[in-house]
């Protein structure tokens, strides 16, 4: 099962309190109701099936974590959220200390095998070294949302599959100069990138009251800016450096070409 799937931006809080254990179902009851997936469930459905899993046995763990969960009826799909509370709750932990990253599983009812896969996972991830000072570190709802999947076995994936690939941006102010570059680029074998119009700053300045006549570096020839985007192999970057030096001269003292080399993260879609 896909945790991307699962894991809903919408019910991610960083700000989580509670006076006490029954407080803190309520308000996660209350913070999953934000999924539409949840919409025909009312909230004290999903408060009284976590109390009643609770009752059975704490699912306070050690180091802070918690992961209430249960399964309920009328429902086709699971939900996580996940809730930080940097002060901490009692929450009848096994270590007899206070949880404060609550990762919450709702699930279908009678789907019990999917359900303890999903546990596994949950409570796999939250072993690994470091990422529970990840969580409580994060400052945004998205950042928290982004940081657990980043640990999960699809984020890992993508990362591996995106390690050789990366962003370069080719910033070209020497007109002259682009249809050489486009020429390196099929050469090489890159046959798809995006050319974005920009302005440069003298150009936006130059047309205020107050700079008028300062900004006048081009003789009176409109300035020239394009970007170039393009996704390439990581093996692919000294080649398009070379074969673009071969065309320019040294893009340490040529002036017309910059160029950056950024990481993907993540790429989806192209």
């Amino acid at each position: 099962m896909n945790l991307a799937n699962v894991v809903k931006l919408e019910c991610c809080e960083i700000n989580f309190s509670a006076r006490n254990k029954d407080d803190a179902l309520k308000k996660i009851s209350k913070i999953l109701m934000e999924s539409s997936q949840l919409k025909q469930v009312d909230e004290d459905s999903i408060y009284q099936s976590l109390l009643e899993r609770e009752n059975k046995g704490s699912t306070g763990f050690n180091k802070g974590i918690a992961i209430p969960h249960c399964q309920i009826e009328g429902i086709k799909e699971f939900i996580i959220s996940i809730a930080i509370c940097k002060k901490g709750i009692n929450f009848d932990s096994l270590d007899k200390k206070k949880s404060r990253i609550f990762i919450t599983i709702v699930g279908p009812s009678g789907d019990r095998s999917d359900h303890l896969k999903l546990l596994a996972k949950v409570s796999q991830i939250l072993r690994m070294p470091g990422v529970s000072e990840n969580l409580l570190n994060t400052t945004t709802k998205i950042g928290l949302y982004e940081e657990f999947l980043r640990n999960t076995e699809n984020g890992v994936d993508v990362a591996l599959k995106k390690e050789q690939d990366k962003l370069m941006l080719l910033i070209v102010r020497d007109e002259d100069v682009i249809q050489d570059i486009t020429e390196v680029f099929v050469e090489i074998g890159v046959q798809d990138s995006t050319i974005i119009e920009t302005q440069q700053m003298e150009n936006l300045l130059s047309k205020a009251p107050l700079f008028m006549g300062f900004f006048d570096f081009t003789g009176g020839k409109q300035p020239f800016s394009k970007i170039i985007l393009l996704k390439i192999p990581k093996d692919y970057i000294n080649a398009i450096i070379k074969g673009i030096e071969s065309t320019v001269g040294d893009l340490e003292t040529y002036s017309g070409v910059s160029i950056m080399v950024l990481d993907l993260f993540f790429a989806k879609g192209f």
